[in-house]
């Protein structure tokens, strides 16, 4: 009989699995390294195993991924997606090896195998048919998937046509190569949104967005591994490596591979290990395939893994190290950031001296103290972060952090805001750190893009007076060429002629902007460069912007009830509308979406417009797309402002409910007549 204690612990962990798995499959925020997870699973594996009358059919060792979320578009995969045994020593692939060859009653030697790196990303599975991308599915629970057809298509080394007939499957990993995900973390961190923890989860996140456009800007890719076809004669393979090359050979990239004995696996272990950080793109093992495939399929399953592969998984990089310190960061928005200053130590191949401690809860939950040894990870995430600290070594000298009550950087009473755990120093216009990091953030690609000078100039413009808001960049000009000689920005140290009108040419060209990137100037928190567009699209001007209800703002895709609150907040401020009022006396605002329109005589001009059915000649939003081409401001909920509704197939309430509101009704074709 097991007795209660494991009972409960088993119990314990199915649901953590569980949670998860569903946060890992269909978010893209896990709150667990993937060691951790590991540990969880290899647990429960262990329990399982020793009192096998405990298993059930729903236990998460039976399961691979997790199911489809309710909301999402669902495709059967035409053969499950199983997902690979794990080793993580030599003595587990030394029990692999052995396995299979007992199996197949064959010498160990003698079996070959095709090694590749094990890239960290989100599985997928891509139809072909007649050679024309058909759909596109993620892994799901590993019969289902989640439709990301329209998606997928914008990943640029996806060829979109191969030259074989029939019906095809292409099976691979969807991941982000880290210069993109430290780029897109450094725009949803200046724009105070969530940054991604790693690049796998960034992916995940990116291919399930709404809008295709979006996915687009996310730098994509996609390493394709399998090919799987019902007719055998429509691709000729009989080796793994074959099947590799031959992906090559249709325009597809794959991971870096070798063919492998049994004397050659653990060499190819620690060479990729090695070269782990010096790769473009994330990779947490080694995956190793019997490489001859009429040996795979006699080998055929166990459970919910292939018996003829293996993922050997790299070790968690960790460290120990001395917390020095935590210093305060006062971020452009406001926001207040611990950050953990380390003693330096070197880790996976990089020297860390600061890790993430995210939030002030986070240092009182984990009972960080200054002086103490604290164990930092780096295990499938760029960022270093502290995952615990160590009580044997606990430093009698060591004090806990207070956490601060007044701004650092200007002596502000801190405060919360719409349930946030986050502090923030509401003295936006007057705080030093604010206003040297919001004016960096002001000029930089994405909202003024004026090039010259970078946030070290600024502090020192700051510092001497010329610039202490952002309006007073447009000021610069007429202020130098009044300036006496000896105090012309020419003459200070760095500076000469040629910069300084390089400079003033930049600053000028930048005084004509469009309405999103202007709106992401603004540096509301929660809005960056994929809200600011919504936001363009939706209002057409920063007039009307400035005068929407929170309701209205809640109607955006994406946005969410904080968010809308913050722009609320923004515009309803008395020194935020000054500024605002300030900076259009310099700049002109040319709208995104109404630039680029030559028609304006089309009677979808400046109209308000709701799709609702589905759509029969297009996707929705390809719909959307073309409505924005003519001026239209597309919204997704129908009130009395809007104009007209666009239905397809099963419109559902959203017709009955313009019939009431006396709303102008379109069929597709009426829209697509314009």
């Amino acid at each position: 009989m097991i007795d209660k204690e494991l009972l409960d612990e088993i119990k314990y962990l199915r649901r953590e699995i569980n949670k998860h798995d569903n946060l890992y499959y269909n978010g893209a925020f896990p709150e667990i390294s993937d060691s951790e997870y590991d540990k969880l699973r290899n647990r429960l594996n262990e329990l399982e195993t020793e009192f096998p009358e405990i298993v059930t059919k729903n236990s998460p060792s039976k399961r691979v991924g997790a199911p489809v979320g309710p909301t999402s578009k669902k495709i059967q995969h035409k053969s499950p997606m199983l997902s690979l045994d794990n080793a993580f020593s030599e003595e587990d692939l030394e029990n692999f090896l052995h396995r299979i060859s007992k199996f197949l009653m064959i010498q160990q030697s003698d079996i070959s195998f095709c090694a590749e790196r094990k890239i960290d990303g989100l599985s997928a599975s891509i139809i072909y048919e007649d050679g024309i991308l058909r759909y596109a599915a993620t892994r799901g629970d590993g019969y289902i998937g989640e439709d990301i057809t329209q998606n997928l298509k914008t990943i640029k080394n996806i060829p979109h046509k191969i030259g074989i007939d029939g019906e095809l499957e292409i099976r691979g990993e969807i991941y982000m190569p880290i210069a993109a995900f430290e780029e897109l973390n450094k725009r949803r961190e200046e724009a105070d949104e969530q940054p991604f923890s790693n690049p796998r989860n960034a992916a995940a996140g990116s291919i399930r967005q709404l809008d295709p456009d979006i996915t687009a800007s996310r730098s994509l890719k996609f390493f394709a591994y399998y090919i799987n076809s019902s007719d055998r004669d429509v691709v000729e393979m009989t080796t793994q490596c074959e099947m590799l090359n031959l992906l090559m050979n249709l325009g597809f990239e794959v991971s870096a591979y070798e063919l492998c004995h049994e004397k050659d696996l653990m060499d190819f272990c620690n060479r990729t290990a090695n070269a782990r950080w010096s790769l473009e793109y994330e990779i947490d093992g080694v995956v190793f395939k019997v490489n001859d495939i009429d040996l795979q399929r006699r080998l055929g399953f166990v459970g919910r893994h292939p018996r003829h592969s293996i993922a050997f998984k790299f070790p968690a990089e960790e460290a120990k190290t001395k917390l020095l310190d935590i210093s305060v960061n006062v971020g452009r928005s406001g926001k207040v950031t611990p950050v953990a200053i380390l003693e330096p130590i070197l880790l996976s191949g990089a020297v860390i001296s600061r890790a993430t401690l995210h939030n002030f809860d986070e240092i009182k939950r984990k009972g960080i103290a200054i002086g103490d040894t604290v164990t930092i990870l780096r295990s499938g995430d760029v960022i270093p972060k502290i995952i615990s600290t160590d009580p044997t070594k606990h430093h009698p000298d060591s004090k806990n952090f207070d956490v601060p009550e007044y701004c650092p950087a200007c002596g502000c009473k801190l405060v919360k805001r719409h349930g946030r755990v986050d502090l923030f120093c509401s003295n936006r216009y007057r705080c030093p750190s604010q206003i040297i990091k919001y004016i960096s953030y002001f000029i930089s690609k994405n909202c003024f893009d004026i090039v010259g000078f970078g946030e070290k100039q600024i502090e020192e413009f700051y510092t001497e007076g010329r610039i202490k808001s952002a309006t007073d960049i447009f000021k610069l000009e007429e202020a130098d060429n009044l300036a006496p000689v000896s105090e012309k920005l020419s003459q200070k140290p760095g500076w000469s002629d040629i910069s300084v009108r390089k400079l003033f040419e930049s600053i000028n060209k930048s005084k004509t902007i469009s309405l999103p990137k202007f709106i992401t100037s603004l540096g509301i928190p929660g809005i960056g460069e994929i809200a600011a567009q919504a936001l363009s699209n939706k209002f057409g001007s920063i007039e009307n912007l400035s005068r929407a209800s929170i309701e209205d703002l809640s109607e955006i895709d994406g946005l969410g009830k904080i968010t809308a609150l913050e722009i609320f907040d923004f515009f309803s401020d008395e020194l935020s509308k000054k500024f605002v009022d300030e900076l259009l006396e310099f700049v002109h605002i040319d709208p995104f979406h109404k630039r680029e329109i030559e028609d304006k005589t089309n009677r979808f001009y400046s109209k308000n417009i709701v799709f609702t059915g589905r759509l029969a000649k297009f996707s929705r939003t390809e719909a959307k797309q073309r409505a924005i081409s003519m001026g239209a401001v597309v919204g997704s909920t129908i009130s009395a402002n809007t104009d007209f509704v666009i239905i397809g197939d099963n419109p559902g309430s959203k017709l009955k409910k313009a019939e009431e509101l006396g709303i102008t009704i379109l069929t597709e074709d009426d829209f697509l007549s314009g």
